[in-house]
């Protein structure tokens, strides 16, 4: 659970709601989830979530990505965001949670699904993957901009973008995300995503059981992105299942965080919940 006082990490003070949570029965249990978070979000978007799989009987994992969940919401650390840096913490959570459960899902929205995604493609410990909204491809622009912009993402110029233009540091929603990003840690996001759609055209991923859950009303993703990936490890053979909340639904992209002025968790937590902790058809 989280601590009641920051604590300084490598990279600053650590707001308190977004230290890594772990939620334990005690023992080892039949399945243990592991949570990703979203891009300059931090763990406690799964504060009632993470709650409720615990409930349903799981060991629950939900750990900080790097230079994410600062107290200084206008840090300038997430300039130094890679994405080796977040896959290593993927792992590491991976990790931890087989000595947890028996059997190991690993679940995330957005930069969080690209993660999960890219241990279901490399990592055999996974034994179920729950792709949510995955960051595949950015918005409005073509996606070979895209995988372009993920290429070279070490070396394409940096400068800060507001979530809310208007808003920019009083955007309304959860206090604990940082209200604006750099360039550069977009890209290295878009990066996880472009090793993932490399690797699913020339093999099969390793994971037994992945699930992938699409927002048909999604303003910050590329869904056909989304689709071109499902194919892909579709014809290598690999257990797929698709969940599409319809366009006429509206939901936005943050389908998880209870803090978002949009929230609709009655509507959306039944099915990530099926998803992720039960047989679904």
């Amino acid at each position: 659970m989280a601590p009641t006082r920051s604590r300084p990490s490598a990279d600053g003070l650590i707001n308190p709601l977004c230290e890594d949570r772990l939620l334990n029965h005690g023992r080892k249990t039949a399945w243990c989830a592991v949570l990703l978070h979203g891009f300059t979000n931090c763990p406690q978007m799964y504060s009632q979530l993470a709650e409720q799989l615990f409930d349903q009987g799981l060991n629950v994992v939900v750990p900080r990505l790097p230079h994410h969940g600062l107290a200084d919401r206008m840090t300038t650390e997430l300039t130094k965001l890679r994405a080796s840096q977040m896959e290593e913490t993927a792992q590491q959570a991976l990790e931890a949670a087989t000595g947890l459960g028996d059997r190991v899902v690993v679940a995330g929205l957005s930069l969080g699904a690209l993660l999960a995604a890219w241990l279901a493609q490399f990592r055999p410990e996974v034994d179920r993957a729950v792709v949510i909204a995955p960051l595949f491809g950015a918005p409005v622009v073509p996606e070979w901009f895209s995988d372009l912009a993920g290429f070279t993402a070490g070396v394409i110029p940096n400068f800060w973008v507001w979530w809310d233009l208007k808003a920019k540091a009083a955007i309304e929603g959860p206090k604990y995300a940082y209200p604006r990003f750099p360039t550069r840690a977009y890209a290295e996001m878009l990066k996880v995503g472009y090793e993932v759609k490399q690797a699913a055209q020339r093999e099969a991923p390793v994971a037994r059981d992945i699930r992938v859950v699409v927002n048909l009303n999604d303003p910050g993703v590329n869904n056909n992105a989304t689709q071109r990936v499902i194919r892909a490890w579709r014809n290598h053979g690999a257990t797929v299942r698709v969940y599409e909340f319809p366009r006429e639904q509206g939901l936005m992209h943050d389908l998880i965080s209870p803090d978002q002025t949009y929230a609709r968790t009655a509507e959306v937590y039944p099915v990530l919940i099926d998803q992720i902790a039960k047989d679904v058809p």
